[in-house]
């Protein structure tokens, strides 16, 4: 009995062993030295969503940047916008803060992203509703409920106001279109409902094309026209009229504003984890790298880049922040 169970366990330990052994790491074969400046930012980041992170000293990271002003104890960084700053807290309190003034409003439900413009504040909340709050008024003008998602990516979109319409993701997997003159529902997108994760992890109006992806679809709406196409998405930049996709199994896809597909690099094992554009489309691969692809998608450049995949990771605009610094690839 005893050398069954020694025979057993050795042979655990031999699987156990040759599986970790033969997992597959990215390995270019040329890796270019970084001359690219690291800044500090101060303090880690302890919160993510798709606008921003809060800092663990109360700072936070907008698209404006690291902030010199303070979240108060207990808040988390929703969104920065129109000179406001929107913040919340576990008893589902708004912080509205603008000019040093703040002002609290406590709802019924956790807040999970929000928007301001005017008077008006468009929320999504824990149990996947959405609101329109009038600020002057002091009542919600518009609500909503959709189905309940247990689970969700953390990079959750905020709201977008667009001419007399309020662009809601939800957590699963719609956009809604909000006429917030007339409070009524004007359209629902449905995304992405079969999978399991499938919250909006990116939303962005850019002219006349509105771009939008789950970690499983991503979506293009132009000139009345929709298409979605399917895949194990990581990233999402714009820059200008193309759309650039990272994927779960390596591959780095440029698409055009209708979702044509322009080109495609293939990276063997590789693992992304942010990607931003500069003058050139920059993404970080765990193995700490950087790599760095040309608009024409013609040259790539492997930089030698140090970073802990298991670092909190965020993009925005051409800025990648992780743990407690960042880098700006202009």
């Amino acid at each position: 009995m005893k050398k069954s169970s020694l025979l057993l366990l050795i042979t655990f330990v031999v699987v156990l062993f040759q599986g970790c052994s033969s997992k597959k790491y990215y390995e270019p074969e040329v890796v270019y030295d970084s001359n690219i400046a690291v800044y500090d930012l101060g303090s880690k980041i302890t919160n993510i969503n798709s606008d921003g992170a809060t800092l663990d000293d109360g700072k936070f990271v907008s698209k404006e940047g690291l902030s010199s002003e303070f979240l108060e104890e207990g808040y988390t960084f929703l969104n920065k916008n129109n000179g406001v700053l929107l913040s919340t807290n576990d008893e589902s309190f708004l912080a509205i803060t603008k000019d040093g003034h703040t002002e609290k409003i406590q709802f019924d439900k956790n807040i999970v992203s929000a928007t301001i413009e005017d008077n008006l504040v468009a929320m999504s909340f824990i149990d996947n509703s959405i609101s329109l709050f009038d600020i002057k008024e002091k009542k919600v003008v518009f609500k909503e409920y959709f189905t309940v998602s247990i689970l969700n990516d953390i990079r959750i979109t905020n709201p977008i106001f667009l001419t007399s319409l309020v662009l809601f993701p939800t957590l699963d997997g719609k956009i809604v279109i909000v006429d917030k003159n007339k409070k009524t529902i004007y359209k629902t997108i449905n995304l992405d409902p079969q999978n399991d994760i499938h919250n909006i992890i990116y939303l962005n109006a850019i002219g006349d094309t509105l771009v939008a992806a789950t970690p499983n679809k991503i979506f293009s709406f132009v000139n009345g026209q929709v298409k979605i196409l399917s895949d194990d998405i990581k990233n999402v930049a714009v820059k200008g009229k193309n759309i650039f996709v990272s994927t779960l199994d390596g591959r780095v896809l440029k698409y055009d504003e209708r979702l044509n597909l322009l080109d495609s690099k293939k990276f063997k094992f590789a693992k992304f984890h942010a990607m931003v554009y500069g003058d050139s489309l920059y993404i970080l691969e765990s193995q700490g790298y950087l790599i760095q692809i040309d608009n024409d998608f013609q040259n790539v450049a492997v930089i030698d880049f140090s970073f802990d995949e298991k670092e909190k990771v965020m993009a925005i605009d051409n800025t990648i922040y992780f743990e407690d610094s960042y880098i700006t690839l202009k």
